[in-house]
C-alpha cells in the first residue's frame, strides 16, 4: 500500500478494510479499526496528510 501512495497509484484500502467496514455495518458489528485505517489512507491519498509514521499515532488517538 505504501509503493502505492508514493507512486500516486490506487490503493486496495478500499478492496480490503473498506470492504470489512461495508459488512461490518450490514452486520451490525463495529468495525473502527479498520474505519480508521480506511479514512487515514484516503486522507494521505486525497493530500490532506502526508506520508508519515507520525499517522501512526494519529490512528491510535481515534481509538482511545
Amino acid at each position: 500500500m505504501l509503493q502505492s501512495l508514493e507512486r500516486g497509484r490506487r490503493t486496495e484500502i478500499d478492496f480490503m478494510n473498506g470492504y470489512v467496514v461495508k459488512r461490518g455495518r450490514e452486520k451490525g458489528v463495529p468495525t473502527p479499526v479498520n474505519g480508521a485505517l480506511t479514512t487515514l489512507v484516503r486522507e494521505i491519498k486525497a493530500g490532506a496528510r502526508p506520508i508519515s509514521p507520525d499517522n501512526l499515532e494519529s490512528l491510535l488517538q481515534r481509538e482511545t
